[in-house]
């Protein structure tokens, strides 16, 4: 059996006023569209006002051109021994094609960051096999001069097992490796 029901009209809804508004001005002004063209605006605003006299235009420096480094002594860097060990695993690691060279950007100078790119595999390889953990077999660490640390590692790489020698420089309040041989 079935039941029917009656189902009551609804009331349809009044159709809407429509409305046109201004749409809002997002961007800033064009220089023809500033109210005062003939007024300079290089008179700093505010607090500075007062420092126009002292204030002087300098010359960028090229997007290609980086600061030289400033030297860090050894008192206000970590101790190098651990350092040394996490930056040749790193080494390692990009030279296995399982980690990116550009962890290892801070870590390094210029010049040794371009050396290491046209050994390093573009592309970190999928199937690569990453180095064992206990690849870095032993790191001895000489500090002659203030913030210069000369490092000798034995690592197994595959079934060999090799040198590597490293000089790590305080740099900017951090070790840097700026000389590399064995990898």
């Amino acid at each position: 059996m079935y039941v029917t029901t009656a189902v009551a009209a609804l009331p349809t809804p009044s159709p809407m006023a429509l409305r046109l508004l201004p749409v809002p001005v997002c961007q800033p002004p064009y220089d023809d569209e500033l109210p005062c063209p003939g007024r300079s605006t290089t008179t700093p605003l505010g607090p500075l006002r007062g420092l126009a006299p002292l204030l002087r235009l300098v010359r960028d420096l090229p997007l290609d051109e980086e600061p030289a480094p400033v030297r860090t002594p050894a008192s206000e860097l970590p101790a190098a021994q651990p350092v040394a060990r996490a930056l040749v695993q790193g080494l390692l690691e990009v030279l296995a094609g399982v980690r990116p060279l550009l962890q290892l950007r801070l870590s390094t100078s210029a010049e040794l960051y371009d050396v290491l790119q046209t050994r390093a595999p573009r592309t970190p390889l999928s199937g690569g096999q990453r180095p064992a953990t206990g690849a870095v077999r032993s790191v001895h660490v000489q500090q002659q001069d203030d913030g210069i640390a000369e490092v000798c590692a034995t690592v197994r790489r595959g079934t060999r097992t090799t040198a590597v020698a490293l000089r790590l420089e305080g740099l900017d309040g951090r070790w840097r490796c700026t000389e590399l041989i064995g990898v």
